[in-house]
């Protein structure tokens, strides 16, 4: 009996010690994580503000409010029935330059704004808006989150820090920590990490539920629980909490304990990022620093601790505000506050913050971004740093346009796919990018037709052929040159011929006879009906005419830094240019020769609001306005008269300027256009070459057509699709009268001015650049000689 009584005890004391060193081994960690705060607050993307002005439809402004948040809380009352949509303006919490110096908006911060329309329709315009009794022409709405930077294979828990003596900016509130303790641990300054009425009672509803439903942890246990990432319930976890508690209690002071647990206690999920710590509740739940709170917003906030999930505010309403009432009762019961404190924040309306998502809403925009960041902060820090340093970056995006521009590139290229019968593998890619040029502020960027499917962003790393987007070039290269051999101001008046024709150059090595697409010739016509038919032999001729030389000096000028191959084909759009950069060149056509640095950062704040960095780009010019306004007039004739002018057939009836593009391959498709407002260019092709038109009719290997892209018919459409979805609700703006332009009626078979008897049939009014228009008279019965080979150096 003796042994038996020497052997148990002996087995009491050696597992007495094994239980000692394994609670002696998790307080050392506990006591690690106790001591290892990090605050982790990501930095975040924001769009750039919204205009909201008369004329703007309905549905437009619907929806920019939804995405603000406007209808949470009844902030926003609008009816099917109702012609009007009532809400209160939201604080502005962003950069105050991103709106006009004295705009109306800073005077409509919290004010009742009354938008009036013509009708409930989706599509009726907006007639007013009505600010408390005065009437403005336009407000502008704040910024809207579109991406979270987080850093790579980590999942990250957002934190921000506040201290129980801290400043004033993270200074813990008492009303924050007095309605957490009512209503989560009411005992907490008086037990020693342990609450015997509290486990007493969960242990009475556990047996009557035959569950582990009912926890009785206190502060401190929860703070166990959180840090040492055990949140299985059984019984073994409870004991160790229960240790590791009294541990804790004797080492740290209660406010220690306290200012950790609410840095560290758990109020949701944005996505992949966990938010801990009341001040990052704060922010989530309201959009505010912590110090901001009133009494109900704290405690709705401290009645989610029991379940983030169960008790969301935003997918269930009433439980949360149920809840609110319980913790404002508990604070009542134990003296925290007063009765009639509790009645009158109960009488106070709940503002929630529009719902943050990790989910990016332009995943191909937020990459250029990071990309900016990067290259911008370089010199400051490393990639790692800008993910974490919690900046609040306000960039050039508009998300209505961004989205029309992903739904058009979308939805066209599933319509190729299905006109041409290509199922995957094979692929069709398309892109999308958008700019103000007035400014140079990037608003749409659509890298591909999915991000989920295809991350590569063509629009920044693809180069390709870009075919007779080009050949706008050439022509300006020439009207900047100013007149021919013979006197003739180059423009759209001057005589050209389309006819066979072959250049021998490299010193007689090399022979060149360019092809017209549709492998027929026009004979005589002008420089304008030629660039509007693509007319492919009038390009390379003027190309040759003026020097590739100075073709090329004009493209650098205007921004292309792709190689530019000194030969003939160049006119023709032979060189692999990215998106961007053609992009750039059309914008600078657009904006009368004025450039503006493409930017898509408009500014950056820490996250408390202070400014870090402000982005200003001043313009140059880089083409005489004359020139530059002249062939925007040319390019119109692109839509009225030429390979764009099916744009009418698919609705787009705006004034527009731009040029088709299409690959010899037809590998590639391009349009490039622009209104008075905006500029955009288009591309439709493959990432890779499966199978394109070598000239035969059939597939060797699929036995079916081949696929022919033109960009007439793939990008154009899906140009048009934006350009009407962008503009829907404005009404068409005419290109303005240039000033550097002047109209003359001019003989067509010389360029020069028409005699007064010259035949009707062979004059026609045309546009020249001021000062540069003809002064002799002709009337000629012939057209000039024609040309059909050339020898060049």
């Amino acid at each position: 009996m003796r042994r038996v009584v020497t052997f148990a005890s002996i087995a009491f004391l050696v597992s007495a010690a094994a239980f000692g060193a394994y609670l002696w081994s998790l307080y050392g960690q506990l006591q690690d994580a106790f001591n290892q705060t990090e605050q982790f607050i990501p930095t975040r993307i924001f769009s750039d503000v919204s205009r909201v002005a008369n004329l703007d439809p309905r549905q437009k402004i619907e929806s920019r409010l939804r995405s603000l948040g406007y209808l949470q809380g009844g902030a926003l009352a609008s009816t099917q029935e109702s012609a009007e949509i009532t809400f209160q303006l939201h604080p502005i919490s962003y950069p105050s330059y991103l709106i006009p110096e004295g705009h109306p908006t800073f005077d409509a911060v919290n004010r009742t704004v009354r938008l009036k329309f013509s009708s409930n329709a989706a599509d009726a315009p907006l007639q007013s808006i009505d600010v408390e009794g005065l009437e403005i022409q336009e407000l502008f709405l704040e910024p809207e989150i579109v991406a979270t930077l987080s850093r790579a294979g980590k999942r990250d828990e957002v934190r921000e820090l506040v201290f129980w003596d801290g400043k004033d900016e993270n200074e813990i509130p008492p009303l924050v920590w007095k309605a957490i303790t009512a209503v989560e641990d009411q005992h907490f300054e008086e037990h020693m990490g342990l609450d015997p009425r509290g486990i007493a009672r969960a242990i009475w509803v556990n047996l009557k539920t035959f569950s582990f439903a009912q926890g009785g942890s206190t502060i401190t246990q929860q703070l166990v629980k959180n840090l040492m990432a055990r949140r299985t319930k059984n019984i073994f976890r409870k004991l160790n909490e229960i240790f590791l508690a009294l541990f804790l209690e004797a080492r740290f002071s209660k406010e220690q304990i306290l200012e950790r647990y609410l840095n560290e206690v758990y109020l949701g999920q944005i996505g992949n990022l966990e938010v801990h710590g009341v001040a990052e509740g704060a922010k989530h739940f309201f959009g505010k620093r912590l110090r901001e709170l009133n009494l109900a917003e704290i405690a709705l906030m401290a009645g989610l601790i029991r379940g983030p999930g169960y008790y969301s505010p935003y997918r269930f309403r009433d439980r949360a505000l149920e809840r609110q009432r319980l913790v404002l009762r508990k604070m009542v019961e134990t003296g925290q506050i007063a009765e009639g404190e509790a009645e009158e924040a109960l009488k106070l309306p709940i503002r929630l913050a529009p719902p943050q998502m990790t989910a990016n809403k332009a995943p191909y925009f937020a990459d250029f971004v990071k990309a900016e960041l990067i290259r911008k902060l370089k010199d400051r820090m490393t990639e790692q740093e800008i993910t974490q340093a919690g900046f609040r970056v306000y960039t050039t995006l508009d998300p209505i346009l961004n989205s029309s521009a992903q739904k058009a590139v979308a939805a066209g290229i599933t319509d190729l796919e299905k006109r041409f019968k290509i199922t995957s593998p094979d692929r069709l890619e398309g892109a999308l990018a958008a700019v103000d040029h007035t400014n140079g502020f990037i608003r749409a960027l659509v890298g591909g037709r999915s991000y989920a499917q295809s991350t590569f962003n063509r629009i920044l790393n693809m180069k390709r052929q870009v075919g007779s987007t080009f050949k706008p070039l050439v022509y300006l290269a020439a009207m900047e040159k100013g007149e021919d051999a013979n006197g003739i101001s180059y423009g759209p008046s001057h005589p050209a011929e389309d006819g066979p024709w072959k250049l021998t150059f490299d010193r007689g090595r090399q022979t060149w006879s360019p092809k017209n697409y549709e492998k027929e010739f026009r004979s005589w016509l002008t420089y304008r009906d030629a660039l509007a038919h693509s007319i492919n032999t009038v390009a390379a001729r003027l190309g040759f005419e003026i020097g590739i030389e100075n073709v090329i000096k004009l493209s650098r000028a205007i921004g292309i830094e792709s190689e530019l191959l000194p030969v003939p084909s160049l006119s023709l759009g032979v060189a692999e240019l990215s998106p961007i950069e053609l992009l750039r060149v059309y914008a600078t056509f657009a904006n009368h020769g004025v450039q503006h640095e493409f930017t898509v950062i408009r500014g950056i704040t820490k996250d408390d609001g202070t400014d870090y960095a402000r982005f200003v780009h001043h313009p140059r010019d880089v083409i005489a306005p004359g020139p530059a306004d002249l062939l925007t007039d040319m390019l119109q004739s692109v839509f009225s008269e030429g390979t764009a002018r099916s744009a009418a057939r698919m609705g787009f009836v705006r004034p527009a300027a731009g040029k088709t593009g299409t690959t010899s391959n037809h590998r590639d498709s391009w349009f490039a256009g622009y209104t008075p407002r905006l500029t955009a260019v288009v591309w439709v092709g493959m990432d890779q070459a499966r199978f394109v038109d070598d000239g035969s009719e059939k597939d060797s290997d699929r036995g079916r057509r081949k696929i022919v892209l033109t960009g007439g018919t793939s990008a154009l459409p899906i140009w048009v699709d934006f350009m009407n979805d962008a503009l829907r609700g404005e009404p068409p703006q005419p290109f303005p009268v240039s000033p550097h332009l002047v109209t003359a009626l001019i003989d067509s078979r010389t360029g020069k001015l028409a005699k007064s008897d010259c035949p009707p049939s062979q004059t026609r009014l045309e546009k020249f650049v001021r000062d540069r228009e003809p002064k002799e008279e002709t009337c000629e019965m012939l057209w000039p000689v024609s040309v059909t080979e050339t020898v060049g150096p």
